[in-house]
């Protein structure tokens, strides 16, 4: 009895500690995609710990019945269950990243611990041994996809550079996020282009239809231009404004860059100095060794337009 006094309060101290490290832990770089992806797949073998940290202390002998046994996992992953929704609302309190897809990849890992538990009963036979390990294996797979495909695309960015994007494989997608007013697509670029792929941004009429561009290298030192090449399809001018600001900016207009450029209709190649980036901001100097966000963007677009992006690159 005392032993397994022992162990409930051990697993208690363990699971408390889970608790408190990802209530409390730091937000990772929110600019290094690779860092947020593997910081949001650890609640898969966090909560995987957890459940077996439960299952240690409060386990079932062998000899009980198979009933009793998945009574008491069940017991247990609905515990770990409600861990993870309160460490969420924990989180939300204390001012941290709560996010209901958190609570996913926690059930995510309990269920990963719930099948790896079911596959260590005596009497199982060894077929259903494996099947469960390979299921449970290949849930924290699925969940792990998203830190290996951040991971491969940040690799591609390294070998592109000085080229930011030129959209030759469709992963360079994950570097941008579209406003609420605009949407986009890969397509085979027009010979005219010049490219294999290009961009196609769609631009509905709002205050600030455009693109933001989140994940690139950010050291732009040494370089001398931010270059944009793309495609007014349409007849008329389209005035398009570009943002660029740096990790410390402080969400004021005059502590970055922004300027508006009018595209002829046909291929237009903006050529921003890097000496204009870094004098933008009125106090100080913008920090082109940690280049934080591009935004391309139409303001109150009043009419439906169309873009065709082709790269954004650095050059001398």
């Amino acid at each position: 009895m005392g032993v397994r006094s022992n162990r409930r309060w051990l697993a208690g101290v363990v699971v408390g500690i889970c608790a408190a490290v990802a209530i409390w832990a730091p937000d990772p770089d929110r600019y290094q995609r690779s860092w947020v992806t593997l910081h949001d797949f650890l609640h898969v073998p966090g909560f995987a710990f957890i459940v077996g940290a439960l299952l240690i202390g409060f386990d079932v002998p062998d000899e009980e019945s198979r009933a009793r046994r998945f009574g008491r996992l069940l017991g247990i992953c609905f515990v770990a269950a409600v861990i993870g929704g309160g460490v969420e609302l924990a989180q939300g309190v204390v001012g941290g990243s709560a996010d209901s897809w958190d609570v996913v990849r926690d059930g995510g890992g309990i269920v990963v611990a719930a099948l790896w538990s079911v596959a260590q009963w005596r009497g199982q036979r060894a077929s259903t041994r494996w099947l469960l390990r390979c299921v449970a294996l290949a849930i924290a797979v699925g969940f792990f996809t998203p830190t290996l495909e951040a991971i491969t695309d940040e690799m591609r960015a390294r070998r592109q550079f000085p080229v930011l994007a030129d959209f030759g494989a469709r992963s360079e997608l994950t570097r941008f996020t579209w406003s609420e007013s605009s949407s986009a697509v890969l397509e085979q670029a027009d010979p005219i282009d010049g490219s294999r792929m290009i961009l196609h941004l769609f631009l509905l009429p709002g205050k600030y239809p455009g693109l933001s561009f989140e994940f690139f290298p950010r050291d732009w030192r040494g370089w001398g231009y931010f270059v944009l090449v793309c495609t007014n399809p349409g007849k008329e001018l389209l005035p398009l404004t570009i943002r660029i600001n740096d990790i410390e900016h402080n969400q004021e207009y005059d502590d970055r860059y922004n300027q508006t450029f009018m595209l002829t209709p046909g291929v237009n190649a903006i050529r921003i100095p890097l000496a204009d980036v870094e004098s933008a901001p009125q106090t100080r100097k913008l920090d082109l060794g940690h280049v934080a966000l591009v935004v391309a963007f139409a303001y109150e677009l009043r009419e439906p337009r169309e873009l065709l992006i082709r790269q954004f690159r650095l050059s001398r």
